[in-house]
């Protein structure tokens, strides 16, 4: 495999020229990287966005990723005034690290901690990947990348976990929880099979709480029935921290080592021709497959359909797989990659052909969340001539612009910052091994960057929106508490949700864990619940900006 981009830009010496000696020392602020969001030292380096970025990182360093060093929401107990100010002195008065050496308490005495679900704690471990590669790559200060580094190997531990707690090679949980932590409540573990020897329970379900199978670690319990969506998450923190860290001597090489059996035994299980004749399905540890299993192309949903050339299955299953196989090394799963999916079976070429994506209005957007994810993984970690042309082509046909898809609802204007910068990411032509030589659209990154300006400053708590009352709604228009006017379109959205013609701008958007898989057209939302939203999908948009190198 060839050294990848970060092993060869921003440091010492270049590739091709002898080994590489590693980065510049950390320190010399050697800012000498040009990346598809400006850092320091590059022209329109945006200094406010990164001081939003840096509190958004220190609370998730602090607090959400305190149990189990993945993204977790976080609860104040009963909504606490003085505990929801405690967390607020920490990020408005504090520009470290340690909560308690900041505020004098533990988070443990303020709140609970949810779950870390695939899809929000890989993602959130890419952000700490691509964050520690730029501090890293650029010379930074030495404590701020000792801090990142630390941060990314409490991730990729929790990684690592997901993928031996279930006791099985290749099947990973679909979330984690450390008991060990005060939390909510979770009921008690269902064993995997019966006295006989049955799989538990008899239907299988979309997640059942499990106890540990590894033996190592009595205190965690993890959900299966791992999804589609919370595969992808998994497979994004797998791709990112490998560009990140295979060169890497800082990272214990042990880590690495178990990093790579584990992407190698993801790819083998999904490589496995089923009973159904199909490959690409999902198994789980009591021996069937997982609830929505289904990545074949001849799938839709749960079902068979031979011939169906499904796009976003796809594109779910060659961002999946390749990101995969790109950690592992394995030449066998790099030849079931490159020849099987890439040229026998066509998958990028089916990408191109019909996603299955954009319904319009009753748009499913953790599918078009899914479908991003999966297309950067397959362009950036897919390394194919013969792919790369027809990933370009369904990035723009069947995801950005969808010809004869309702105008009104084309993610181009959207204003879904990770969507945004994957796109600009792709027209660039970056990848792990080559910066972007292309132009890049600056309309897309431009509106990226200013919706993460109007992301919600840290600490960002779940809040009650009303942007239309009751006499609006009746009569389908509304001025939002921005002064934008909207049509209303009543509860035409997906599972009846009542959503506006227009975006609605993220300055008023409600309250989500997670942004970019919400309609953005929804107008009112949220609770004054004491929840903090963990941010982890502004800082994964950021940091991957900041991360991809472009041309001069």
């Amino acid at each position: 495999m060839r050294p990848s981009l970060a092993l060869c830009l921003g440091l010492v010496a270049a590739c091709g020229e002898g080994t590489p000696a590693g980065p510049p020392p950390c320190g010399s602020f050697e800012n000498g990287l040009v990346t598809l969001i400006p850092g320091p030292g590059q022209a329109g380096y945006d200094e406010a966005l990164a001081d939003a970025a840096r509190k958004h990182d220190r609370l998730f360093v602090a607090l959400f990723s305190r149990a189990t060093g993945l993204n977790a929401d976080f609860q104040v107990t009963d909504n606490d005034p003085a505990a929801r100010a405690q967390v607020t002195r920490f990020v408005t008065e504090d520009d470290g690290w340690d909560f308690e050496a900041a505020v004098g308490v533990t988070p443990e005495s303020l709140g609970v901690w949810q779950k870390s679900a695939g899809l929000y704690a890989g993602v959130g471990v890419a952000a700490d990947a691509y964050r520690y590669g730029v501090l890293r790559d650029s010379g930074a200060a030495c404590a701020e990348v000792a801090v990142a580094r630390a941060q990314l190997v409490r991730g990729l531990e929790g990684v690592d976990l997901a993928a031996r707690i279930t006791g099985v090679p290749g099947v990973n949980a679909r979330s984690l929880v450390n008991l060990a932590f005060p939390s909510p409540g979770y009921p008690e573990p269902t064993p995997l099979f019966d006295e006989a020897g049955d799989p538990l329970p008899a239907e299988k379900n979309n997640g059942e709480w499990r106890a540990d199978e590894s033996g190592e670690h009595p205190e965690w319990r993890w959900e299966d029935s791992l999804s589609r969506d919370m595969l992808v998450g998994w497979a994004a923190a797998y791709a990112a921290a490998w560009e990140v860290i295979a060169a890497d001597d800082e990272i214990p090489a042990e880590l690495k080592g178990r990093l790579q059996q584990n992407a190698a035994a993801t790819a083998r299980a999904l490589m496995k021709v089923g009973e159904s004749g199909y490959d690409l399905e999902i198994p789980d540890a009591d021996g069937r497959l997982t609830f929505h299993a289904y990545l074949n192309e001849n799938s839709v949903d749960r079902l068979y359909i031979e011939g169906a050339e499904n796009g976003f299955n796809a594109t779910m299953a060659l961002g999946i797989v390749g990101a995969m196989a790109y950690v592992a090394e394995d030449p066998d799963i790099d030849r079931y990659v490159h020849q099987t999916l890439v040229v026998q079976r066509q998958l990028p070429k089916v990408a191109a052909g019909e996603m299955l994506v954009n319904f319009g209005v009753a748009s499913n957007f953790s599918n078009f969340n899914m479908a991003f994810t999966a297309m950067w993984l397959a362009q950036r970690y897919i390394d194919s001539p013969e792919a790369a042309p027809f990933l370009r082509l369904a990035l723009e046909t069947e995801l950005w612009t969808k010809d004869g898809a309702d105008p009104d609802r084309q993610p181009r204007d959207m204003a879904q910052s990770f969507f945004d910068v994957i796109y600009a990411a792709g027209k660039s032509g970056a990848t792990a091994w080559a910066a972007g030589e292309e132009p890049v659209p600056q309309d897309a990154l431009q509106r990226g960057l200013a919706t993460l300006h109007a992301y919600p400053a840290a600490p960002y708590f779940d809040r009650e929106v009303i942007n239309c009352d009751a006499a609006e709604v009746a009569a389908q228009r509304c001025t939002l508490l921005d002064g934008t006017e909207v049509d209303l379109l009543g509860d035409a959205g997906r599972n009846e949700a009542e959503v506006a013609r227009q975006l609605i701008p993220m300055a008023v958007r409600p309250p989500s864990n997670y942004h970019w898989r919400s309609d953005p057209y929804r107008y009112n939302g949220g609770a004054d619940s004491g929840a903090l939203m963990p941010a982890v999908d502004f800082r994964i948009a950021y940091w991957l900006g900041r991360f991809v190198r472009v041309a001069e």
